[in-house]
């Protein structure tokens, strides 16, 4: 169970910070990185968390190598033995969960999976500032909406926030608002703010105005 290690929530204050440098444009490289791989880590963590779940639970000592293989679970039995053949590690499955729900923050993608899949693939990518600030701003945007299907009732995706960011629900859409339309808010994100909307033509308003 020692092996059993997630990547940490990002801290509220370094996402407050990293917009706050690039508003007034000396973001420095530093920073940039460690929010960046930060959520690229956590973001990993959720969805391999999540295909756990499914029933493909990667082995954790394999990991460790540097190398990449993955026990097949059957059932949802607590008590099933998880053997990894390439290195011999092995875990019961409920005391896989029992650890894994003793880190920071839950690590269920929820409805924010898609989100989360998007940025794993595509910080890695980034290869400038620009391309970093806006995979990351992306990101934040993602779970920022309320999104209302045609006929049902709102649908929040704030707990994604949480899953991501230090804090309780209220810290991060509080945090969120502020850092979107604060005083310090660059022209391009005011733009992608825009496009985001016009991309989301039933969302709320009532949290963004």
């Amino acid at each position: 169970r020692s092996e059993i290690e997630w990547a940490p929530r990002v801290s509220l204050r370094k996402i407050r910070e990293l917009y706050l440098q690039e508003a007034r444009g000396d973001l420095g490289a530093e920073l940039l990185e460690e929010v960046g791989f930060g959520l690229f880590a956590r973001c990993q963590s959720i969805l391999e968390f999540s295909e756990s779940i499914e029933g493909q639970v990667r082995c954790k000592r394999c990991q460790r190598a540097g190398r990449a293989s993955w026990i097949a679970r059957h059932g949802i039995r607590g008590n099933q033995l998880l053997e990894c053949v390439v290195c011999g590690w092995e875990i019961h499955w409920r005391v896989y969960l029992a650890e894994s729900e003793k880190v920071d923050g839950q690590l269920d993608a929820g409805n924010a999976r898609a989100a989360f899949t998007r940025y794993a693939a595509r910080y890695p990518l980034c290869s400038t500032r620009e391309e970093k600030i806006l995979a990351i701003d992306h990101l934040v945007h993602e779970f920022h909406w309320i999104l209302i299907e045609e006929g049902q009732a709102a649908k929040a995706w704030k707990p994604a926030g949480v899953n991501l960011l230090r804090g309780s629900t209220t810290q991060v859409v509080q945090m969120l608002n502020e850092l979107t339309y604060g005083e310090h808010t660059p022209p391009e994100l005011l733009e992608r703010r825009d496009w985001w909307r016009a991309q989301k033509p039933s969302a709320s308003r009532s949290d963004i105005s």
